[in-house]
């Protein structure tokens, strides 16, 4: 393959139009686009032996294929990729999707996983493709409220409400014999002076302080600072979801019911895709056409989607999978709408 298929200036004017022209036309029929074709349905002034030839060195440049059955070609990965990022033309969003992803953001609400769930919905809806949604990873910066169960005299589970909406519990071991009553005087202490205080404001003086405090179950402060600053330090578990699964298998490059096993086999482990989710560059829209990576399950797919991040790193996201052939500026332009109006419901900025 020639090495220039990595250098677009390498491209006339012509061949730029004429390959973005197979490509539309590809996505549009799902068939192989041949030179009689192209001329008829794109009106280029050129005669078909012309575009016929610029076909064949657009092919032998690796940006475009011919299956052995026709006569016609297709679009490779990279030119799908090509195309993507410097050929394809956008779309202008119609008023009824804007009004219906303005919805998102008219919620104002902190519940982060509810508001990715809706606009995953309304990427399924909008696209027919299957979409996805990412959560987590989040890291609580305080513990808004302390409550505890009392379990025997040298054992209790603490229960802490996080400033992230999480609840949290975890059993703690007493250095000392602690009953009922003692217990409710360490959780009185706890909500009295660690309420809502960031990690980075919790000191020495201020645990010798509760320690005094509490008095005779000044011991118990020990055990329990370490439960909470393992609990305010550890991110939450990142999830991953999926919406209309079943929409890929609407596409005929799915026919193969071994490729679908693959990419159903992608989505069940997550590892991949949330790895690609992970090292993206938040507040971004991502394209990564499966047959341009080494994971498998993702041949003949492409993946959209765009992270959010708090303090640089992402905690989020929504996006869309199909088949490579899929209508690329609209599937851009639709995730990076849903996915401004999220941020503007959870307060986040890209």
């Amino acid at each position: 393959m020639n090495d220039r298929q990595h250098e677009p200036f390498a491209l006339t004017e012509r061949k730029k139009a004429i390959l973005r022209a197979v490509i539309d036309v590809h996505i549009r029929m799902g068939e192989p686009v041949g030179s009689k074709f192209l001329l008829q349905d794109q009106q280029f002034s050129l005669s078909s032996a012309t575009i016929r030839n610029e076909m064949a060195e657009l092919e032998e440049m690796g940006y475009l294929e011919q299956p052995h059955t026709s006569a016609g070609r297709i679009p490779s990965p990279a030119g799908y990729r090509l195309y993507v990022d410097s050929l394809m033309t956008r779309y202008s969003v119609s008023k009824q999707e804007t009004t219906r992803a303005a919805a998102i953001a008219a919620q104002k609400t902190d519940a982060v996983k509810k508001v990715l769930e809706q606009a995953s919905r309304l990427v399924t809806e909008f696209t027919q493709y299957t979409s996805l949604y990412m959560y987590g990873g989040e890291v609580a910066e305080s513990v808004l409220r302390f409550n505890s169960v009392w379990v025997d005299d040298v054992s209790f589970i603490l229960v802490m409400t996080l400033s992230d909406g999480s609840v949290q519990s975890r059993g703690v071991q007493s250095p000392i014999p602690l009953d009922p009553d003692g217990l409710k005087s360490v959780t009185e202490v706890l909500n009295r002076n660690l309420s809502d205080v960031p990690m980075e404001k919790i000191n020495l003086p201020l645990i010798l302080r509760m320690e005094e405090q509490l008095g005779r179950f000044g011991p118990v402060m020990s055990p329990v600072m370490k439960t909470v600053y393992d609990i305010i330090g550890d991110p939450s578990p990142v999830e991953l979801h999926f919406t209309g699964l079943n929409r890929i298998l609407r596409y005929p490059e799915f026919s193969d019911i071994l490729r679908v096993q693959k990419l159903f086999d992608l989505f069940e482990s997550e590892e991949e895709i949330t790895r690609l989710i992970l090292d993206a560059v938040p507040g971004q829209v991502q394209i990564v056409i499966g047959s341009q990576t080494e994971i498998p399950g993702m041949e003949g797919a492409t993946m959209i989607f765009r992270s959010f991040a708090e303090s640089g790193h992402p905690i989020s996201a929504i996006g869309l999978i199909g088949p490579s052939r899929m209508e690329y500026a609209r599937s851009v332009a639709l995730i990076g709408l849903l996915a401004d109006n999220v941020e503007r419901s959870i307060g986040h900025t890209a």
